[in-house]
């Protein structure tokens, strides 16, 4: 009877842990068969093994709540690489028989070209070899700037041209960001300013914002300067008269004859003693002050010397 009973215990303890090996391999198994379902559907992997959401965009992954700089980067697309910006000036020196007249055809030059003239001087020939000159400053196209140096041709002998290109691309790069960051602050100001509800928040909001639009204000003015530079060039045209005209009048008024050679001499002549007089003119006043002053001093000395008594010998 013992021995029945201790056969009959050991048999269910030898069974035990035979049943839990067989549990534990049936669960492995339904593990494997869950994760190979997952794995063939929609859940944390995709077909080419990433996690779910790999592709998402950063915003995306951080629920979309990115900042105003983001939103314009995903609404306009970067822009390429600007090309190179060339601010011109010039210097162009015309000669012309009629500088004036001239003159008024550079005008014309401009204005059919599409430019404007910034400033101008014109002075009126005193007559003979004296027939005057001209100076303009003009903005004309930076493209049209050959085509008007060809019409330039036209109106006198360019005798000289001297162009001169300045890079500005950094500078215009530079102050478009720092444009786009005033315009951002600016912005983010305002919604401050509308959120604020304290009375002094309100005051200091005002008065950043003011500060900071008047800064934006300046370098929006200094980018179109910039643009104005890069899109006109600034050449300045001076007109004298032809050298050819100057040697002309300069042959008519030199004597051929001995007549003429007389009357040149005589008119030479005429001009100095006019000269002469002129500074003698000037002159007598003085010189008659000072005779009158030496006569006075000789009458005095004189007079002291007669007064003085005579000594007895």
């Amino acid at each position: 009877m013992t021995s029945r009973r201790s056969a009959m215990t050991s048999t269910p303890t030898r069974r035990r842990p035979r049943a839990r090996a067989l549990v534990a391999l049936t669960a492995a198994v339904l593990a494997l068969a869950l994760a190979g379902c997952s794995a063939d559907g929609s859940g944390g992997a995709d077909e080419a093994g990433e996690p779910a959401g790999a592709g998402m965009s950063r915003d995306e992954a951080m629920g979309g709540d990115a900042g105003g700089a983001a939103d314009v980067a995903q609404e306009e697309p970067a822009a390429a690489p600007a090309d190179r910006l060339v601010a011109q000036t010039g210097d162009v020196t015309v000669s012309a028989e009629d500088p004036r007249a001239a003159a008024r055809e550079v005008v014309a030059l401009v204005d059919r070209h599409g430019g404007r003239v910034d400033d101008r001087f014109e002075r009126t020939g005193s007559g003979g070899d004296d027939r005057g000159e001209a100076v303009l400053t003009v903005r004309v196209p930076t493209a049209a700037v050959t085509a008007f140096m060809d019409d330039l041709a036209d109106v006198g002998t360019v005798e000289q041209l001297d162009l001169r290109g300045e890079d500005v691309t950094v500078a215009a790069r530079d102050l478009d960001a720092r444009l786009a960051a005033a315009e951002l602050s600016v912005d983010r100001m305002t919604d401050l300013l509308g959120r604020a509800t304290a009375h002094d928040d309100v005051i200091a909001a005002e008065r950043a914002l003011t500060d900071r639009q008047e800064s934006l204000e300046r370098l929006r003015s200094e980018r179109e300067q910039l643009a104005d530079r890069v899109a006109l060039s600034t050449l300045r045209v001076a007109v004298h008269p032809a050298a050819e005209g100057r040697a002309a009048q300069e042959r008519a008024s030199s004597p051929g004859t001995f007549l003429d050679g007389l009357r040149t001499g005589w008119d030479a002549f005429l001009a100095v003693g006019g000269t002469v007089l002129v500074v003698l003119g000037v002159l007598l006043p003085w010189l008659v002050a000072g005779v009158l002053v030496t006569a006075a001093v000789v009458a005095v000395r004189r007079g002291l010397r007669t007064r003085r008594p005579q000594p007895d010998l």
